[in-house]
């Protein structure tokens, strides 16, 4: 293993757990404890963005002792196309998710009021669930059996159909939409919590509308980038894999127009708390569709079997 990185791995899930656990203690003493729990929040924050830098900088320097570098670049790849190589696998789309999730838990923290601590408890274990994944199937492991004289000279190469300029845009815009969800769902469960079921759809409003902008977004163009690359017309969203981004879109699309109601009339608190909820619960079963190999399709990782029963865990925790 490549050791700066998988120590940064570990040290994420470390000050994770532990900004989590102080987080909880600061419900009942939040003088003592939320300063220690931001503090550790940063340093997860920290540790994932220097992984992700270390990652970056293995693929666009062609280090093929790196399993992971070696199977999506090769030589002859474009420097843009070698960017996407990031999230051209099943682990580095994962730490791209984690990436944009980390940092925006930090306005998070500044902007969720009274609702801080619990919600950050929640919002920690969202992220640890995706972080755990990350640690059993470690991004900068070594070729098993390596010597220095049998690295690689080249690698496997992106997916011909990866080779797009659409591939630098849509992961990273679709994930963003991707780790935002989990905000909204911190603050409904908070709001269970708390028994306040009033006051959080206006907190969590805008982050539901950054979702929403980016996954829409995102279904845009992987629409166009279907029609453009496959010739599939307006079939592109017949694909089960396509759908699954589809379908939390759809729900959490209908909260944006449902809490209106409550806000004006006092209704649906039940139907918006369970909006969010299905939204984000939808998120997790389309990464387990799109991951875990149980649906053929070429929007589907080839690959199956990173985490498929921690990502089944996960989605049985939030329903």
């Amino acid at each position: 293993m490549y050791l700066p990185g998988t120590i940064l791995m570990w040290t994420a899930l470390l000050a994770g757990l532990v900004s989590t656990i102080t987080y909880w203690l600061s419900i009942r003493q939040p003088e003592r404890w939320r300063g220690p729990a931001r503090q550790s929040y940063v340093l997860m924050t920290a540790a994932i963005v220097l992984g992700s830098v270390i990652l970056m900088y293995l693929l666009v320097t062609h280090d093929y002792r790196l399993h992971y570098v070696w199977a999506y670049s090769d030589n002859l790849l474009p420097l843009h196309y070698l960017i996407s190589t990031f999230w051209g696998g099943q682990e580095g789309s994962f730490l791209l998710w984690i990436f944009w999730g980390v940092l925006l838990g930090l306005p998070l923290m500044r902007f969720a009021r009274s609702y801080e601590s619990r919600v950050m408890v929640v919002y920690n274990l969202t992220l640890l669930s995706l972080i755990l994944l990350l640690v059993k199937q470690d991004p900068f492991r070594f070729h098993q059996g390596l010597t220095a004289a049998m690295t690689p000279m080249d690698g496997q190469g992106l997916n011909p159909l990866l080779q797009n300029p659409w591939m630098v845009i849509h992961p990273p815009v679709m994930f963003i939409g991707y780790a935002s969800l989990g905000i909204p769902f911190a603050f409904a469960i908070a709001a269970l919590w708390m028994q306040r079921y009033d006051e959080w759809t206006k907190v969590s409003l805008p982050w539901v509308l950054l979702s929403l902008g980016s996954l829409g977004t995102a279904i845009m163009l992987g629409g166009y980038w279907a029609y453009e690359t496959l010739g599939w017309g307006g079939y592109w969203g017949w694909d089960p894999v396509e759908n699954a981004s589809f379908l939390p879109w759809l729900t959490g699309t209908a909260f944006i127009h449902s809490v209106l109601v409550q806000e004006r009339r006092g209704m649906l608190r039940v139907w918006n708390l369970s909006l969010v909820c299905a939204t984000f619960s939808l998120t997790i079963l389309g990464t387990f569709i799109t991951r875990s190999g149980v649906l053929a399709s070429v929007h589907a990782f080839s690959e199956g079997g990173v985490g498929t029963w921690l990502i089944l865990f996960f989605a049985a925790t939030v329903l």
